[in-house]
């Protein structure tokens, strides 16, 4: 009999097993040979579907049975042609998981379907069925030897990423060979390949060029950042791959520089793509529009971009040559277990990989973290740059860590750019009054917190002896929208030399352009001091430097949002206390801060052991470098404003759908109270009904809120959303 891949499709072509094992082999392999596991991608290819020559799969194409695993059986039954050898593990495992997700080779080997499918084959007359259909449409197939690829069965971070590699050689395959069924031209349309790395280039300088002409910035920075930004662009011609770090303070221009290096590194050493990767939203925003006047193309695959359909595809895909992500997105998929998240993940070898503002890394999910990161570098042929103001000492927590630095005289240029003085006031505690009635009396000036309520207080106490317009607060609180614009308004304000006070929280230490004269800091973990520092007389106008004072708040409760963050504030306070003094444009501080702060750092227990045990769904939901706390609250800003009641109205009776949910994250804030409290003042948004899994009409909330029509007031345009409390006045968290 013929046995058939799928139903017959819309153009009226039927796929056989035997075409669609073929095509997807093939494809595999094609995908697999840019990773040296070609055969393997073959074989999982060839096999994948092996379950389709059976009776009961057949009658899943006729819509006669339902719930039917036919990944199980290709797997089992590849498993049983190699004598369970433990080199075809891998493969085995990306079969199975095709569909349903990766699960460990042991569940596999013992026939078990964890979602409690029925496989569509069973029993061992209906194995050896399916053997001889298989022979027949391949008669001229003969198992390869599966070569020994050096995988120690105990470096269990190294032989999952493996599995996912070639587990993503084989899904996107299989999806891309689907897409083809109904549309030819598939492939073509969802691969850009049209990466000139030397006309890039050619851009880059001319558009360098424009900067530097424009620029006010103090001559002899200037001429600092040109010889940063040069050192970095021989330094991708003269290495070969491998893991890098770029070390340099704020405001020397390492975006550029980086970009400098990767072009230059991929014209030498034939790079297939550049993949930046940076730790906040507002960073990709910023960078998206630097990297826009160098490139035709850019791939953003963030959660609030904005995507045509064929962009889509190529987030899918991560086909496309240079690709702006987040953190989130570039970790959490090389540590996830679903078909979607991992099919992009092949396009990661031989690409160069940008980290930019590499201090971010998560305490619970470094040492992983950093195995998978050198195993990309040593296996997959990428090349890998950790760049920051403040490195972390990562050989701490991964002896075997060793980078190369690419601009190694990086001490000299601390020193050369040091721009502020610092003042320490943290062996007594300052009310934030105090800080406020000082700020009144300059005209260029931040003062940082480390919580929200800290800066409603601090802002409160400012705008009682200041002009509102003067003063400007910066924080979470202002969804993303909000706050861009108000980054511009203190920019053009600063520019113009009027008077100029911002209370702000962390979101402004990293990828905010601003200058200020003086800096106000909270204690806190030494890179966010040095990050704050690095917005105060950030282009040097200030010949005897600017001011930068760190204090400790004198407030009720908890003084950091965490403990990691605790302990890096604690830290500093410590190693201050030792010695009298803390010189932030020193690296070799920034070097012995590390050291205290890693040397007992350890991943937590529950991924370590999701890793040991292999096991990938548990590895996935352990595995976060964020933890999802606080529901999101859609806000009337800007645009939403004017029809926030019909946007309400409508998301309420049809529910918020996954385009929604990124068309309207630029006009969300995220909100830590309890959600019963949540409540009394917003009502919450459904999925819609079609992504319902209950049995009675309840809806599932989407996580997502909007205010109640008379609590419309509770967002504002000075301080974002003010939540109040009829009996207890403002909320605070």
């Amino acid at each position: 009999m013929t046995y058939y891949a799928k139903s017959v499709l819309s153009a009226g072509n039927h796929p056989t097993v035997q075409e669609h094992l073929a095509k997807v082999s093939a494809l595999a392999s094609c995908f697999g040979s840019e990773l040296s596991m070609q055969d393997e991608a073959k074989i999982a290819g060839l096999f994948h579907d092996f379950g389709k020559y059976s009776d009961l799969f057949q009658k899943v194409l006729t819509n006669d049975v339902h719930h039917i695993d036919h990944a199980l059986p290709g797997a089992v039954f590849l498993d049983f042609c190699y004598r369970k050898n433990p080199r075809i593990k891998f493969a085995v495992e990306a079969i199975n998981g095709h569909h349903d997700g990766l699960k460990n080779y042991e569940l596999i080997s013992q026939k078990f379907s964890a979602d409690r499918k029925n496989p569509s084959i069973e029993k061992d007359e209906d194995y050896a069925k399916a053997r001889q259909a298989f022979q027949q449409d391949f008669p001229d197939f003969r198992l390869p030897q599966i070569p020994d690829q050096h995988i120690k069965i105990n470096e269990k971070v190294e032989s999952m990423l493996y599995t996912r590699m070639l587990f993503s050689c084989l899904v996107d395959a299989d999806y891309s060979v689907s897409a083809s069924d109904t549309n030819e031209a598939y492939l073509e349309e969802t691969t850009n390949e049209r990466f000139d790395p030397k006309r890039l280039l050619e851009r880059m300088t001319v558009y360098r060029d424009g900067i530097r002409s424009r620029s006010t910035a103090n001559p002899a920075l200037n001429s600092i950042r040109d010889k940063f930004y040069t050192q970095c662009g021989n330094a991708g011609e003269e290495n070969p791959e491998g893991l890098f770090t770029l070390t340099g303070p704020t405001g020397v221009g390492k975006t550029l520089a980086l970009l400098h290096f990767a072009l230059r590194h991929c014209i030498k050493w034939q790079k297939k793509r550049i993949i930046v990767v940076l730790p906040f939203l507002s960073l990709t925003e910023q960078t998206v529009k630097e990297y826009e006047h160098i490139m035709d193309s850019i791939l953003e695959d963030t959660s609030q971009a904005e995507w045509t359909d064929e962009a889509r595809e190529y987030t899918a895909r991560w086909s496309t040559p240079v690709i702006i992500t987040t953190s989130v997105k570039f970790f959490e998929s090389l540590f996830c277990d679903r078909p979607a998240d991992c099919r992009k993940l092949h396009h990661i070898a031989n690409s160069v990989i940008l980290f930019d503002e590499a201090q971010s890394l998560p305490k619970e999910v470094m040492g992983c973290t950093l195995l998978t990161v050198q195993e990309l570098c040593r296996r997959y042929r990428a090349t890998v740059v950790f760049s920051t103001a403040t490195q972390p000492d990562f050989q701490t927590i991964l002896p075997s860590w060793q980078p190369k630095e690419i601009y190694p005289d990086n001490a000299g240029l601390f020193q050369l750019l040091k721009r502020v003085n610092t003042e320490w006031r943290i062996k007594e505690e300052t009310p934030l009054s105090y800080i406020a009635q000082e700020m009144g009396q300059m005209k260029s000036v931040c003062a940082i917190v480390n919580l929200r309520r800290h800066a409603r207080e601090l802002f409160d106490a400012l705008t009682a002896t200041c002009s509102e317009e003067e003063c400007f607060f910066l924080t979470t609180d202002l969804c993303p929208t909000h706050r861009s614009d108000q980054i511009e308004n203190i920019k053009k304000r600063l520019k113009e030399g009027k008077p100029c006070r911002v209370v702000a929280t962390q979101c402004i230490e990293a990828g905010v352009d601003l200058d200020f004269d003086v800096m106000f800091r909270a204690l806190a973990p030494l890179e966010a001091i040095i990050q704050a520092a690095g917005r105060c007389n950030r282009n040097g106008r200030i010949q005897e430097g600017g001011r930068v004072i760190v204090f400790v708040p004198s407030c009720a409760g908890r003084l950091y949002p965490g403990n990691w963050y605790n302990q890096g504030a604690v830290t500093v306070a410590q190693m201050y206390a030792e010695q009298g003094s803390l010189d932030l444009s020193d690296p070799a501080l920034v070097q012995r801060y590390y050291q205290l702060l890693f040397q007992h750092q350890s991943d937590k227990a529950e991924l370590t052991f999701a890793i040991k045990e292999r096991d990938y769904a548990k590895t996935r939901k352990e595995y976060r470098l964020i933890e999802n706390k606080g529901v999101q609250i859609i806000v009337p800003y800007g645009r939403m404003s004017g029809k926030y009641a019909q946007i309400k109205q409508d998301l309420v009776k049809n529910g918020l759908k996954p385009a929604q949910m990124k068309e309207y994250a630029p006009y969300t804030v995220t909100c830590l109270l309890p959600e019963e409290k949540i409540k009394e003042f917003a009502e919450a948004i459904p999925l819609p009904f079609q992504k319902r899994n209950t049995r009675d009409d309840g809806k599932i909330n989407s996580g997502y809120y909007m205010l109640h029509p008379q609590c419309l007031e509770a967002y504002t345009a000075k301080m974002g959303l003010q939540i109040k409390d009829e009996n207890r006045g403002l909320l605070q968290y």
